[in-house]
């Protein structure tokens, strides 16, 4: 698994460097520039930025392509990410320079407003990848989610052989909280990373009020009290497996807005280029 921030660090911040000295050379190309008419997009080096941006817009699509072909390496797709994102950001100077920072109520600029939402989406995209997989590993080191839930189904059979040696009363809530365990549900319930009606929980809490009330020989009393351990045990797991879930359900949501919106935008700027030479 690639380092949580080595991409952005990718052979000592080769891409930062690299996108730095295109900004640099673009802007001072565009300062020095003088055509007949001022700055537009229709000049040479309007022409030239114009189809330098469509090259990145391209390659940076691809990288959707790259990062699914697990035959890449880890170093390779390092490098991949890294020019993601420090050549994505040029963008939103390059594309003002192409048009001469002539912007209006039109499809070019409606191009370059997909784009800069597809842009600042992306640096959320970055703190999501730096933060959310270091908490993920942390919330189930060496442990894969398939590996957390049978870890509840092993609990939960070890109750069901517990509950059979204790009066009805308290077997109840044992079986409620295992009938009852919710796990995943709505949109909102996954990013919560919570369940306010969490079965178990209230099967911890019930079987403990009644342990306190209750007149059990030491026998019941030792069952009970080892129910509780289980669903305690129980309980901490789902919190982990809810936790995992909502770091997963914000990946997913992020996704879910990010690539769409850049293939929208892809489409934009493909218009954009056809009126251009249309009505050249």
């Amino acid at each position: 698994m690639i380092a949580p921030t080595s991409f952005l660090k990718y052979r000592n911040f080769l891409f930062l460097k690299a996108s730095a000295a295109l900004l640099t050379s673009s802007v001072l190309a565009y300062a020095l520039y003088d055509p007949p008419g001022g700055p537009s997009g229709g000049s040479w080096l309007g022409y030239v930025l114009g189809g330098l941006s469509t090259l990145l817009i391209l390659w940076l699509m691809w990288l959707g392509v790259r990062k699914r072909t697990y035959q890449t390496s880890t170093t390779s797709l390092s490098g991949w990410l890294s020019g993601h994102v420090y050549l994505g950001l040029t963008l939103l100077v390059l594309v003002p320079l192409h048009a001469a920072f002539q912007f209006g109520w039109n499809v070019h600029t409606f191009a370059y407003l997909l784009m800069s939402v597809v842009i600042l989406s992306g640096m959320v995209g970055v703190y999501f990848y730096v933060r959310v997989p270091p908490q993920m590993t942390r919330n189930r080191p060496g442990v894969k989610l398939e590996g957390l839930m049978k870890e509840v189904a092993d609990v939960d059979a070890e109750c069901r052989l517990q509950a059979e040696e204790i009066p009805d009363v308290f077997a109840s809530a044992v079986s409620s909280a295992i009938e009852e365990t919710r796990i995943g549900g709505s949109l909102y319930t996954q990013l919560s990373g919570r369940d306010k009606n969490c079965a178990t929980a209230a099967a911890v809490g019930e079987l403990q009020r009644q342990l306190r009330r209750a007149s059990l020989d030491a026998s019941a009393r030792g069952s009970i009290l080892k129910l509780v351990q289980l669903l305690s045990l129980k309980q901490a797991k789902l919190v982990r497996i809810r936790r995992d879930i909502r770091y997963k359900a914000l990946l997913d949501l992020w996704l879910i807005f990010h690539v769409p919106v850049s293939f929208a935008t892809l489409a934009a700027v493909l218009i954009h280029i056809f009126v251009v030479f249309y009505y050249w």
